[in-house]
């Protein structure tokens, strides 16, 4: 019967060992094809289900899958202020040469309107709750 193997290390599933056949198509056994302190290391996982992967947990016992990550309320926040200070800084970059055309009294109506809706956009996206994790954003002004 050929067997599927997980080379488990510190508790977590680096790798899954297929089977293996020869030319001939005689399987071969994993102790044949790997050093003995590799062996060590593996568990043979052949009809388990669910069939554990990549990552999962392993106790001694029994294979979990992860755990997903969850980010701090530290993280979460940081992340949404790299992202609301990148947003803002392209609105920025866009209302510039609005405001210029406006305050020089050269602006089309076309370029007033754009302006509204950057400086808009760049309220809406400073309102952003930065506390909350997946916080929605404002949709970017199209030009």
């Amino acid at each position: 019967m050929m067997k599927v193997y997980a080379r488990v290390l510190d508790g977590a599933v680096w790798e899954i060992i297929p089977p293996f056949a020869n030319d001939e198509g005689e399987y071969v056994p994993v102790n044949e094809r790997y050093v003995p302190e590799l062996v060590a290391e593996m568990i043979e996982i052949t009809g388990l289900d669910p069939m554990p992967d990549q990552n999962w947990t392993y106790d001694g016992k029994k294979f979990a899958p992860p755990v997903p990550y969850k980010p701090s309320p530290e993280e979460i926040r940081a992340a949404n202020v790299t992202e609301r200070d990148r947003l803002l800084s392209i609105a920025t970059l866009a209302i510039a040469p609005l405001q210029d055309a406006t305050d020089l009294d050269d602006a089309t109506a076309a370029e007033a309107a754009l302006l509204k809706k950057w400086k808009q956009y760049r309220v809406a996206v400073n309102r952003v709750e930065v506390v909350a994790q997946g916080p929605e954003w404002p949709a970017t002004p199209i030009f």
